[in-house]
């Protein structure tokens, strides 16, 4: 490093601040400044231990703070449950001068060695309730509290509309956009627009909001057309390295456009809202800089002038945060302006900055040896520090591993290889939630779509398809079958059953479904042509799709939806009955005949053990799922069963899968649940394989040349015994991907 560059801002230009951390706050997430020029801060926990939040009101002349409320105070904490511990991205300002936020959590439980938000995610006790929405008075310091508007949800980030009736924010946890009504708490679930956990929103002066995936990619939601629109902008890494790329600050330029700022390896793009044109302005890093490790910035704010101002964390080695000015829209180059190390108290990050009437940049501290504080600096006495500027004396400081588990808290699936298909990068993100997936001839398909059918081919490593075919016009996928090696029956939106042929693409229907037949699912396959596939009130037909009949069988009822029939021959099928009875129903008499042993139940609960999912192992045994999640086996004369119990507190087993004659996989979790694969065999039990969470932060999945990913609800699995590869579909709304592992580990080895 450049002995200058080791100077820092020089002290008689600034101020500090120290904020209240004796109780370990160490963060703060939240710095706001509201129309009528008032500064408000929310200190916050971060990682290590079980706090709550703090709000403040900040006199930026002075450096005076007025508490103004403790979070603890006005929240039922349970002693058990992970804390609010944040106040995140997520302060604005309602007509009547009102505040309105939320709460965010990444701190751990009084019990927890450290933060386990997914580990938890379902657990009564130990898991997270959810953010809470308030309304707070700044003059009063009264709190209005909404109450959790998402269960077991993180905020993390929000924003007023135009419309103050409307709240719209993000959501850390599943990646969601969301909007809540404040007139009649009304929630909307727009659907997924992120891996998981992307914070910031920003709005162009028509009210639409613009936020990005964590790799990325920038989205618009329009209120007027109450839509989200991929705008397929996707900021860009200098390096090609897949960090974290989310969007993470915004300006409003003088000449009305949006100046937006990436988090890591960061770029800052100008886009024109109207036009949707893009000018890419370059990196954040100084001139002649060739960053070894990608580069973050801290803060992001502009002058009376709109010189640009931010702060500038490098990797390579230690070094504290810095601040740099950049005249970008005139031409002009980026400026270091000194570290942040006022009376020597190094700064490592920098969350947010802000200007006051008088032309002090106010700057916050988180997450050092010395955090939080604020430095205002009278950045208009600050030069470039020149070649004899006196370097600071540094204090090397790395955040510690608090109370660290390390790998056995990951939850991701162990392989060997594990490679993204982020289908949300190279379609519209409504065409990619996923309906089936299918491993064939040394490729990978998908089929997706909405309102249409679209088939993608990929090869089991490639990070874009092969081939993108919209292939079917009339109706999206409903349910989907294998028929063959190389084709998929499909149930469509518009009352047809389709073939699709993996290899052409070429789709014909086959069989129109009867108007007043409402078909739900595509449950079996008998013989070459029939199909089994159950009706809205569970009724089971057999639709010939050679002679394009469709019959109904008697004496044959699902109970459920979720409800699967498992084929134990071309003739016979075992099904569940009323609660918790099973049935063997024999296709050719039209005849179900009674077990004697029962599906395993929660005591209580025989009401939620319909068989939900489940395979035929080679000698005959049955393995079994149902809507509660307990997995059983029955021997191959159906006389005897064994219970192995749950993984989790809620959600179905479903999709089963044989890996080969003994073993099976399948997914654990409905649509609401952070859904898991599991593996079962004789041998090894019944096992979690972990969740299709591909989060580069952990250490064993760093190094993988591969996107993120983070699969909340599971649509289904498909797995190559030839090529030794497994391939997870996801079915969430907007935002679909596609996980390939090779060389799962399976069972408990």
């Amino acid at each position: 490093m450049n002995h200058h560059l080791n100077a820092a801002i020089p002290e008689q230009y600034t101020s500090f601040v120290q904020l209240p951390n004796s109780e370990g706050h160490n963060a703060v997430w939240d710095f706001v400044r509201s129309p009528d020029g008032r500064f408000f801060v929310s200190v916050c926990g971060e990682n290590e231990k079980p706090l709550t939040a703090l709000l403040y009101e900040y006199y930026p002349e002075s450096g005076e703070l007025r508490l103004m409320f403790d979070v603890a105070k006005i929240w039922v904490v349970d002693h058990q449950q992970m804390p609010p511990s944040k106040i995140h991205t997520s302060i604005d300002f309602l007509p009547d001068g009102k505040l309105i936020m939320a709460t965010h959590n990444t701190a751990p439980a009084p019990g927890h060695r450290q933060w386990m938000f997914e580990q938890f995610y379902e657990h009564p006790w130990e898991g997270y309730p959810g953010s809470i929405l308030m309304i707070v008075d700044p003059d009063t310091n009264e709190v209005g509290v909404k109450g959790i508007p998402v269960p077991r949800e993180s905020i993390y980030g929000g924003m007023l509309g135009n419309d103050a009736r409307y709240y719209y924010f993000l959501g850390y946890m599943r990646g969601h956009f969301y909007r809540i009504d404040l007139e009649t708490n009304e929630v909307t679930d727009y659907g997924k627009v992120s891996e998981f956990s992307s914070c910031r929103l920003v709005k162009d002066e028509r009210g639409r909001f613009y936020g990005s995936s964590y790799t990325g990619g920038i989205w618009r939601y329009d209120p007027e057309r109450d839509e989200i629109e991929d705008l397929k902008i996707q900021f860009q890494s200098p390096n090609g390295t897949r960090h974290r790329r989310q969007f993470i600050f915004a300006l409003h330029t003088p000449r009305n456009t949006l100046l937006m700022v990436d988090n890591v390896d960061s770029e800052i793009i100008e886009l024109h809202p109207e036009t949707l044109e893009v000018t890419r302005h370059g990196y954040i890093h100084l001139p002649g800089e060739a960053p070894i490790n990608p580069y973050g910035i801290g803060g992001f704010a502009a002058d009376e002038n709109f010189v640009l101002y931010y702060g500038l964390k490098a990797n390579d080695g230690y070094c504290p945060i810095r601040l740099v000015r950049w005249d970008l829209l005139n031409g002009g180059q980026p400026e270091n302006l000194g570290l942040v190390v006022p009376n020597g108290l190094d700064s490592q990050y920098i969350c947010e900055m802000i200007f006051d009437d008088r032309g002090i940049l106010h700057m916050v501290d988180v997450c050092g040896q010395f955090s939080p504080y604020i430095l205002a600096v009278d950045v208009k006495q600050l030069q470039p520090p020149g070649e004899d500027a006196p370097a600071a004396e540094l204090h090397p400081y790395w955040e510690p591993a608090y109370n660290g588990v390390g790998s056995p808290a990951f939850m991701h699936i162990v392989a060997d290889r594990t490679i993204t298909l982020p289908l949300h990068q190279h379609m519209d993100w409504k065409h990619t939630v996923v309906s089936h997936v299918r491993t064939a001839a040394g490729n990978v398909y998908t089929v997706s779509g909405q309102g249409c059918i679209y088939l993608t081919e990929s090869d089991y490593t490639a990070h874009a398809p092969r081939r993108i075919e919209r292939v079917y016009d009339g109706g999206a996928p409903v349910s989907c079958i294998d028929l063959d090696d190389r084709s998929v029956a499909v149930l469509t939106a518009n009352g047809f059953i389709v073939e699709i042929d993996l290899e052409s693409g070429s789709c014909r229907e086959t069989l129109a479904v009867p108007r007043e037949l409402e078909l739900v699912k595509l449950q079996g396959r008998l013989g070459k042509d029939n199909l089994l596939a159950s009706d809205r009130e569970g009724g089971i037909h057999i639709c010939d799709l050679g002679g394009g009949i469709i019959r109904r069988l008697n004496g044959l009822r699902v109970e459920t939806e979720l409800a699967c029939l498992i084929q134990l021959d071309d003739n016979h099928l075992l099904m569940s009955g009323p609660n918790d009875e099973l049935l063997i129903y024999a296709v050719a008499e039209e005849r179900a005949d009674k077990l004697y042993v029962r599906t395993p139940s929660i005591r209580g609960r025989s009401f939620k053990a319909t068989v939900t999912g489940g395979a035929v192992l080679a000698d005959g045994t049955v393995v079994a799922g149902t809507e509660d999640g307990m997995l059983f086996t029955l021997s191959p004369d159906h006389g005897t069963s064994t219970t192995y119990g749950r993984l989790y507190s809620s959600g179905e087993l479903r999709q089963f899968i044989k890996v080969n004659d003994d073993e099976v996989i399948g997914v654990y979790g409905g649509v609401r649940d952070a859904g898991h694969v599991f593996h079962f065999s004789k041998a090894g039990g019944f096992v979690d394989l972990g969740r299709p969470r591909v989060i580069k932060d952990n250490n064993e999945v760093a190094e993988q040349d591969t996107e993120w990913a983070d699969i909340h609800y599971i649509s289904d699995l498909a797995y190559s015994s030839e090529d030794d590869l497994l391939c997870i579909a996801s079915g969430e709304k907007q935002y679909g991907c596609l996980v390939r592992y090779q060389g799962v580990q399976f069972g408990n080895n």
